[in-house]
């Protein structure tokens, strides 16, 4: 009995020995800003990281370390979010490859996108959140697509323009308007469609990302006061935004539907609850959240409160989230705005608790310095700073990615002003296959503001008449993102064309078969507005008509 005690000690031993010494590794593999992940034990902590600069690799490493450290198991777990769900398998890969190397539990820690987190929090408790996803449940819930929420959208216009008619009439008066039949056709075609849905779409997520519900929004329309310049009209548009909200989700209930942020308000609703909030923070150790500059603070609010100590809601939450906090990509179409990371980071900074991630392998040296400049260039000229100062450093002589740093081709950085589109395009032509005629290995892309240039770029390499040369002797594939991408909207475009012709004196469908004619570059971009409000003069121009915007539609 005793020999076999001693063998087990020792054999436990040699384990936590051999444990060490790889936990040491990996320390020793990381960049000098990713070790603070790897040495955070508990607490907040903001990680401030510039592009390329191996973000995913330092939190897979921290997690790892936080779970060797905490002995974490399927019972109190470790929770990685992030952004999109290629990341998440991305992330959830390296963390796996440390836990096999390190002999730890597998089922330590789970990896969930934040609306994913929150789905699986509130479907939990359906009887506290409102989501049940049960597809036995006659009266269960379903995540409405982007498709169903463009028509519930239209279909709330609708219901509040039928509600409030005086409402929409001043809108379709508003300054200066003489009574014209076709200009009030042409108002009445722009609000309906574009002007109306646009806000509110915009609202709808804007609200619920603020967590404020139809009949808060409804309130702050009647307390808060509203300046109107000397001369314009106040139309009230935040009680035209309620009603619109108010009128969305009465839609979204009946047909049984929720969308993304229902699914962030269904899981804080239910950890309202002190039992079920205690449950829930008593399986989570920690957090660890990827592309933090993508959060809304609704979002943020969540992971808070799921990383806070389940006995004493004092003590600061174990949150852990990295970004960067000077790219505004996601901005653009989602609540989020990286000032809210950068507020979370000047709080931790407070405390001791920012680290920063600077060196990055991404990019030449010419690119970085180019970043750099750009970026201390307009903090020094503008009203305010507009980005948090930080270089985008080179990695050192002995960091492990390959190829780190790359030597840049031809300049690394050029700028280039073409008298013609063209010309544009034969240049970068040119110089995509200078390049990779010199290395095949390389791969290079072109970025367009819109799909059409894309298309046009396309054409273009296609005719050596225009190229100058025959783009398709080089063997060089072309692969075009907007193509594959317009290859999911054919059946909303067909659907929009059929709709058309079950219903052609509906405006709403003429303008709806117009616009996939546009995307197809059939006619040209224009005001749609006159062609949907008097398609006969689109379609058959008289004499006495004004000349047409575009040739007659063949």
């Amino acid at each position: 009995m005793v020999a076999a005690s001693d063998k087990t000690g020792s054999d436990t031993g040699d384990i936590a020995a051999e444990r060490a010494l790889q936990l040491q590794k990996i320390v020793d593999s990381l960049r000098p800003g990713q070790k603070s992940l790897a040495l955070w034990r508990s607490g907040p902590l903001a990680v401030s990281a510039v592009p390329g600069s191996g973000k995913s690799t330092g939190m897979a490493a921290g997690a790892a370390m936080a779970i060797a450290h905490h002995q974490l198991h399927a019972r109190k777990q470790l929770v990685l979010v992030t952004f999109t769900r290629s990341a998440a398998a991305n992330l959830k890969a390296k963390v796996r490859h440390h836990l096999r190397e390190l002999s730890l539990p597998l089922n330590s820690f789970v990896v969930h996108t934040l609306h994913g987190l929150a789905l699986n929090i509130a479907s939990r408790h359906p009887e506290i959140s409102g989501i049940n996803l049960s597809p036995l449940d006659s009266e269960g819930t379903t995540l409405v697509s982007p498709t169903q929420s463009h028509r519930l959208i239209r279909l709330a216009v609708e219901r509040w323009i039928d509600q409030h008619p005086l409402d929409y009439q001043r809108l379709i008066e508003g300054n200066g308007f003489d009574g014209e039949e076709t200009e009030r056709l042409r108002r009445q075609s722009v609000l309906r469609t574009e002007v109306l849905p646009a806000l509110a779409h915009t609202v709808i997520h804007e609200a619920k990302s603020s967590g404020l519900l139809p009949a808060a929004l409804t309130e702050i329309g009647q307390t808060m006061q509203v300046a109107v310049p000397e001369g314009a009209a106040d139309y009230d548009v935040v009680a035209i935004a309620a009603g619109l909200y108010t009128h969305y989700q009465a839609l979204l209930a009946s047909n049984g539907l929720i969308d993304y942020d229902d699914m962030i308000l269904a899981a804080l609703k239910t950890l309202e609850e002190p039992d079920l909030r205690q449950l829930w923070q008593s399986r989570i150790f920690a957090i660890f959240e990827d592309e933090a500059q993508d959060s809304s603070p609704l979002q943020t609010e969540l992971l808070k409160v799921l990383a806070g100590d389940p006995h004493d809601p004092a003590q600061p939450p174990n949150l852990v989230r990295v970004g960067d906090p000077n790219q505004a990509i996601n901005s653009t179409f989602t609540p989020a705005d990286p000032v809210f990371f950068n507020q979370f980071c000047d709080r931790c900074q407070e405390i001791n608790r920012l680290a920063t991630i600077e060196q990055a392998g991404r990019s030449c040296d010419s690119i970085m310095s180019a970043a750099n400049v750009t970026l201390d260039w307009v903090n020094r000229h503008g009203a305010s700073q507009a980005f948090r100062s930080q270089d985008i450093l080179p990695v050192g002589p002995n960091d492990p990615q390959p190829n780190a740093n790359p030597a840049p081709i031809g300049e690394g950085v050029e700028l280039v002003r073409p008298k013609q589109i063209t010309e544009t395009v034969q240049k970068l032509a040119r110089r995509v296959a200078d390049a990779l005629a010199q290395d095949p290995n390389l791969s290079a892309a072109v970025l367009v503001r819109e799909a059409r240039q894309g298309k046009f770029i396309r054409e273009i390499l296609e005719d050596p008449a225009q190229l100058g040369f025959d783009f398709g002797e080089t063997d060089i594939e072309i692969f075009d993102v907007g193509q594959r991408d317009q290859k999911t909207h054919i059946p909303q475009e067909i659907l929009a064309l059929l709709q058309f012709i079950e219903r052609p004196h509906s405006s709403d469908n003429i303008k709806a078969a117009l616009r996939v004619l546009v995307s197809r570059q059939l006619i040209p971009t224009q005001d749609l507005n006159p062609l949907a409000t008097n398609p006969e003069q689109f379609l058959y121009p008289g004499p006495l008509d004004a000349p047409p915007q575009t040739p007659p539609a063949q």
